[in-house]
């Protein structure tokens, strides 16, 4: 089910079979010819006094909230999986080997439809206190518009809940000496751009230092060279704060100097030793643009008169495209037309105190005494956008347990060649969650 190219029909067909075996009736909702949807839910055996009540723009009414459904989401869609002769697996095998589930979606995130699957087919039956929703959506990978923004748009009484548990988090990070587990409670938004040079048309045999090849390549020179200004939100600040007290000593004084617009720069370059830790950090802190798609030129002897390329651009919670525009603008001036190809602003759930998160903590303590759970912002998007527009409460939290001892980074699985994750892990996760989803709706349950 790659994105492009689109179809997620097979995925969902293959799903709505599973949970009909359980006996289940899952729907499959199409926004376009193939783009499909399947969206399953298991009614609350509570009196319907219980069920809690939309208002507004799908907040819930003072009646119990625990009542308040709780929404599994995952996407079916993945992006594309390259050269497959560069794997050391074949990208679609879903090989397992060496102790691992190798293929694209792995992580991201096929490992979460199927865990979902079959929490909903343990359920089915049970005796539930909230209802419990299953939606696998299509087009998260470009966007969510044929997906779950088609979902909330479209079908919003399907999948309207109070709560909802999906990417990105549930897996474990080393900082230093201590240990955590990462539930998303934030994501940024989007503001993809497409960036115009012009210049004057000519004969390849006579370079010209106007040309638009030249402008566009040299802007994107120095937005690669330069980070754009240093922002602070609320969940980064606790994260960096609560992650500091766990370090020994110089670690614990050093980190909050992450928080400090003039100390941030000095630490992430230079004494953050674990680069992959230091972008991810970097890109929290900051909006950040990444140039993805360049285009320019028809025939090898002629200069064109432009040259474009496409920009990931992320939003820090609290501001808009135009923010992320200003800031360029301070970078590389007048000299790029700048078009907003798609924009939404980024979804904050902080502090996240609810029952489910204290669930969270609790069966992730049993499992794991040293993992301490912490809410974190991840520098992506998911489909949480669209869902929390219905007033879900989002947790990311597709548990996966990562041995330090194998070498895997997480943020280094998503979107990679050799995308792949530990059998053992995705069966600690998938019993995490499992345990997460029966203690929050199982009718007795603690």
């Amino acid at each position: 089910t790659s994105n492009p190219p689109v179809n997620e029909r097979a995925a969902a067909e293959l799903l709505a079979a599973s949970l009909r075996g359980a006996g289940l009736e899952p729907e499959l909702l199409e926004a376009a010819p193939g783009r499909t949807s399947l969206v399953c839910r298991i009614p609350a055996s509570e009196p319907a006094s219980a069920a809690p009540q939309a208002v507004g723009r799908g907040r819930y009414a003072s009646e119990p909230a625990s009542a308040a459904p709780l929404l599994l989401a995952a996407h079916l869609d993945v992006v594309p999986a390259g050269d497959p002769t560069r794997w050391r697996h074949p990208p679609f095998s879903g090989a397992l080997a060496e102790g691992m589930i190798w293929g694209r979606g792995a992580v991201d995130m096929k490992n979460m439809v199927a865990m979902s699957a079959i929490v909903m087919k343990l359920l089915a039956g049970a005796r539930l206190r909230r209802d419990l929703i299953f939606a696998a959506v299509a087009d998260e990978e470009a966007g969510c518009a044929l997906g779950s923004r088609f979902l909330v748009e479209q079908h919003p009484e399907k999948v309207r809940a109070g709560f909802a548990l999906g990417e990105v988090g549930g897996f474990p990070l080393r900082v230093g000496r201590a240990r955590f587990l990462l539930v998303q409670t934030a994501e940024k938004g989007i503001c993809w751009l497409r960036a115009t040079a012009r210049g004057p048309a000519g004969h390849g045999s006579m370079p010209r230092e106007d040309s638009a090849v030249l402008a566009l390549a040299s802007a994107l020179s120095r937005l690669g060279a330069r980070t754009l200004p240093h922002h602070v939100t609320p969940v980064v600040e606790s994260f960096v704060r609560t992650v500091a007290a766990r370090q020994g000593l110089p670690l614990r004084q050093v980190m909050p100097g992450l928080l400090s617009p003039r100390l941030s720069g000095l630490i992430l370059d230079r004494l953050l030793a674990d680069a992959s830790q230091a972008r991810t950090f970097r890109a929290i802190l900051h909006n950040t643009v990444a140039p993805t798609v360049l285009r320019a030129g028809e025939a090898t002897n002629v200069i064109p008169d432009s040259a474009s390329a496409e920009l990931d651009g992320r939003l820090l919670p609290g501001q808009r495209g135009a923010d992320l525009i200003r800031e360029l603008r301070e970078l590389v001036g007048d000299s790029l037309e700048l078009e907003v190809l798609q924009e939404h602003e980024g979804v904050v759930n902080h502090p996240p105190d609810s029952e489910l998160w204290e669930c969270i903590r609790a069966v992730v303590r049993e499992r794991d005494p040293e993992l301490e759970v912490v809410p974190y912002m991840i520098p992506g998007f998911t489909d949480a956008h669209s869902f929390c527009r219905l007033g879900a409460r989002w947790y990311g939290f597709a548990p996966l347990l990562l041995d330090p001892a194998s070498g895997l980074r997480f943020s280094d699985l998503f979107h990679g060649i050799d995308e792949r994750i530990p059998e053992e892990g995705f069966h600690w996760g998938l019993s995490a969650l499992c345990e997460v989803v029966s203690r929050f709706c199982v009718a007795g349950r603690a």
